[in-house]
């Protein structure tokens, strides 16, 4: 018998036609929402086999995160270097490491980000050379443990592996045995793209669509690592196979130069000359677009994932949010796995996304519209991971992914925010803490603050226990592959100071050196 759930709150954040609902509720039968209305007329709706919330709730879809890498959960808190020195500075994790770990940390991510208000991610996974088809069984089984969603897309690249120019020519300024050295080792993360590819082959024939939560994607790193005949390989089978591709794009300033300069022509416009940008495409971090680029974006229809605490962390920038609402682009948001505060609080980055968009500029431009930026989140969060139209609103026929919130904390003092927007005080107030229960695909997979699905005391344990005696514990090879990215550091800063250096427009003005 298909199982029925109530879920009631004093506002029930629909996002449909009426953005907000008050005193409502939702039914849920099975994966699919069938009613949602007034909580007095739903109740009598019943029997239920469980009600979630109370009259004191809030209801809302859950959030869709659309950049992560799961593999990041091994090591927050220290993770800051901007992409071009990351690039020469991650082969550390080519190390070995057992299967099983890899799960653990990757679940004990998806953990938090469900605390946090999480109820799917769109996860670029780098993976480990040393495990069958790099670790992706182990991760996409966290992924189905716990019953969480995903687009997954396992991450290619094929050219200028150290710096943004052709991998010989940059080693020919090295010292002969530390360029033979570099060769050596796994800097620049290059899996063979003919292992890559099958294991998305094998990845697409056995987990796409798989209970209706993971989908499949191609994941080309980012710009200056990807040829032009790999976006082109990852387009034509993203057709054939009905997946998508996600990749880094214009995340950093030498990023958008180096295109301009390689290609003559910014990146976003090589893309669509490649008939990469579509719907079915995502550009993850995306700071550096330029005016020109903008119209380009917004008629592909593909999506942009701005990630506000990693930008900031990893130097990249300010994403330029509002610019691309008002010009038709559809914009989501993504945490890329090293969360501010590392928190994986999807609602401390939405909240810090709009703040960044509070320009000190004119008196009458202050918030970004409450509404517009939750249905943005929603809708083409939905779209990134390949969800469209099942997920993004609580309405009859949508799929049942959502959060129950505690409003104490919220909206105490009672009667403070009566006449204040609701949606407003939402995105300025609401924290991970408040997040009381959630369902996903219709399963309740966080109950009163408590993880459902697995025994989270007994993963903590097993993490411990990992970290302890294996991971970090990093052996004479693996500590020489971090020297060399040290080694060659100065090499790499002098070889991005033009582009630093390189006069630019900028799209908005946050302070000032001197008056003029």
């Amino acid at each position: 018998m298909t199982r029925r759930t109530l879920v009631q709150g004093s506002h029930v954040v629909t996002l449909a036609e009426a953005p907000v609902l008050l005193d409502g509720a939702v039914i849920v039968e099975g994966t699919t929402i069938t009613e949602v209305g007034p909580r007095e007329v739903l109740a009598g709706h019943g029997p239920f086999d469980e009600i979630l919330g109370s009259p004191d709730s809030v209801v809302m879809p859950g959030f869709i995160n659309c950049h992560y890498h799961s593999e990041l959960a091994a090591g927050p808190g220290l993770y800051q270097y901007i992409f071009e020195l990351a690039n020469i500075s991650i082969q550390g994790a080519a190390g070995p490491i057992l299967e099983d770990d890899l799960h653990d940390i990757v679940q004990f991510g998806l953990v938090n980000a469900i605390r946090g208000g999480q109820t799917a991610v769109l996860d670029m996974f780098y993976g480990r050379p040393l495990l069958s088809d790099f670790g992706t069984e182990a991760a996409l089984t966290a992924y189905h443990e716990l019953g969480m969603r995903t687009a997954f897309g396992l991450v290619s690249r094929d050219q200028n592996l150290y710096v943004h120019q052709e991998d010989e020519i940059f080693l020919a300024t090295l010292p002969a045995e530390l360029a033979e050295e570099i060769r050596r080792s796994p800097m620049g993360y290059a899996w063979p793209l003919d292992r890559v590819m099958s294991t998305y082959d094998d990845l697409v024939a056995r987990w796409d669509g798989r209970d209706g939560l993971v989908r499949i994607l191609l994941a080309p790193d980012w710009t200056p690592a990807c040829s032009d005949e790999l976006y082109r390989l990852c387009r034509r089978k993203a057709d054939e196979d009905g997946t998508g591709i996600v990749s880094h794009v214009l995340e950093t300033r030498s990023e958008m130069v180096w295109n301009q300069q390689t290609y003559g022509m910014p990146a976003l416009q090589r893309l669509e000359m490649l008939g990469v940008l579509g719907p079915d495409m995502t550009c993850t971090h995306f700071v550096w677009v330029t005016d020109e680029e903008l119209g380009v974006f917004a008629d592909s229809g593909a999506v942009a994932s701005n990630n506000p605490g990693s930008n900031l962390r990893l130097s990249a920038g300010i994403c330029r949010t509002r610019d691309i609402m008002a010009t038709g682009g559809r914009i989501a948001f993504g945490t890329d796995g090293i969360s501010f505060s590392d928190s994986e609080d999807m609602f401390t980055e939405l909240r810090l996304a709009s703040y960044l968009q509070r320009f000190p500029r004119e008196f009458d431009v202050v918030r970004l519209d409450s509404e517009k930026l939750l249905r943005a989140a929603m809708t083409n969060g939905a779209q990134a991971i390949r969800q469209e139209g099942r997920l993004g609103a609580l309405a009859p026929g949508m799929t049942a992914d959502l959060l129950v919130l505690d409003s104490e904390r919220l909206l105490f003092p009672r009667g403070r925010y009566s006449e204040a927007e609701f949606l407003d005080v939402l995105i300025d107030r609401t924290q991970a803490v408040d997040v009381r229960s959630s369902m996903i695909n219709g399963t309740v997979v966080l109950r009163d603050g408590e993880i459902t699905m697995i025994d989270e005391s007994a993963l903590r344990e097993r993490l411990q226990e990992a970290v302890e005696r294996r991971v970090y514990r990093l052996g004479p090879e693996v500590h020489r592959w971090l020297e060399l990215g040290r080694l060659i550091t100065p090499q790499v800063i002098d070889f991005y100071g033009p582009s630093y250096s390189a006069t630019v427009v900028p799209a908005h003005t946050y302070n000032a050196a001197r008056v003029l």
